[in-house]
């Protein structure tokens, strides 16, 4: 690293990014936002991901240097003896790997994005160069890999940044040893991705009427992203409600398909499969977002800090969701969107009949959103403050 007197680089530092997956959604999102500012920032840039896959060709478009290797990347099926074991051996093959690209592309600071992926805070210190660990997960189970992971994280990394506060209080009560290291910045998005649809293109793919109030999520279909939460509220309004229409976006992890087809046949079992549709992941939202009268997150377990809360405030529309995790930090209560007790279907349920029932207060929430984006979660300032980060590490 080349210095001048007074300790200022020559340079913005070199950064390695080591990233746990090669997909498009909430973390991989804001992996792209990230590059994308810090690229127009001058950093020297390096990214090694899991696999191919359409983040991988995303990052080529933005012109920075991307590899895959495997990274051993942790997931539950792998929590066996034989399954850990396996990550052993590809983590050892990824330090490898990751030590020579460090030391080929002078290396500042490596930056772990999300906490499943251990090979770049091991490589990064056998090789002497700062780690940012970059915490987007609350893991509440099992209990033993979360105080795990809340050791590593702050034994191994110099800095650990928190995507929210609910993230960072999570961790750091399951080890108050980290909070000294624990930095906060929230994620922040360029708006235009979000805002890039057309009214009325998704109501007439669907075959539903323009003068329907359509109820929206967006999420991989899995255990606690709340499906069937939204499903009971379809349940619970359809009689009362029948110009609502309620739409699910997005896919399943390989090989756990019968998720979505349970989901398929529960919603036929009510006889709402008119009035709730189950798409596949769609890499552009802007043409979803246009079409939703409000956004619904109904994950039962603490949501950190959802990528798509940001993009569907930015485009303007109001949010339900239950009262926990991040999206407490993203939505004020009565004034972007509302609020309800956790897990609780009828809550949700009644908030989204007060504001299908209320188009124009609908509307000044989803305005006010959209301020609030500018206010807090401009991908400007998110570039910004890692961008200072880095210097403060490399010249440490």
């Amino acid at each position: 690293m080349t210095a001048v007197a007074g300790g200022a680089l020559k340079r913005r530092p070199n950064i390695l990014f080591v990233h746990s997956s090669a997909e498009l959604y909430g973390a991989d999102r804001i992996l792209l936002e990230l590059l994308a500012g810090l690229r127009d920032a001058g950093h020297g840039l390096h990214v090694v991901l899991p696999n191919p896959g359409p983040l991988h060709e995303e990052i080529k478009v933005l012109g920075v240097p991307v590899q895959t290797c495997n990274l051993g990347v942790l997931r539950r099926k792998y929590f066996s003896v034989a399954g850990l074991t396996n990550r052993a051996v590809r983590i050892y093959g990824a330090v490898r790997h990751l030590r020579g690209l460090i030391s080929q592309q002078a290396i500042d600071v490596v930056h772990s994005n999300t906490t499943a992926v251990f090979a770049g805070v091991i490589a990064a210190r056998l090789s002497h160069k700062p780690h940012v660990w970059h915490v987007h997960e609350i893991t509440t189970r099992p209990l033993w890999f979360a105080r795990l992971v809340s050791r590593c994280v702050g034994r191994f990394s110099d800095k650990a940044v928190f995507v929210s506060r609910a993230t960072l209080e999570h961790m750091c009560q399951l080890n108050p040893a980290l909070r000294p290291k624990a930095v906060l910045i929230y994620n922040g998005i360029d708006e235009r991705r979000a805002t890039a649809g057309l009214p009325g293109t998704l109501k007439s793919e669907l075959g539903w009427d323009e003068s329907a109030t359509v109820v929206g999520m967006i999420g991989r279909i899995n255990w606690w992203k709340g499906q069937d939460k939204l499903v009971d509220c379809a349940v619970r309004l359809a009689a009362t409600h029948p110009g609502l229409r309620f739409l699910m976006v997005g896919g399943v992890f390989d090989g756990d398909v019968a998720r979505r087809e349970e989901l398929l046949a529960r919603i036929q079992a009510a006889g709402l499969q008119d009035k709730v549709r189950v798409l596949d992941f769609r890499p552009e939202i802007g043409p979803v977002l246009a079409d939703l009268d409000m956004f619904v997150l109904p994950s039962t377990e603490p949501d950190p800090f959802p990528t798509v809360v940001l993009e569907a405030m930015a485009a303007g529309r109001p949010v339900v969701a239950f009262r926990h995790g991040g999206v407490c930090e993203m939505v004020e209560d009565g004034i972007t969107g509302l609020l309800c007790s956790p897990c609780s279907a009828e809550e949700m349920s009644v908030a989204i009949a007060r504001l299908a029932a209320d188009p124009a207060a609908a509307r000044r929430m989803g305005q006010a959103a959209r301020v609030r984006i500018d206010m807090l979660f401009s991908r400007e300032q998110f570039v910004r403050q890692f961008s200072s980060l880095y210097g403060e590490l490399a010249l440490a």
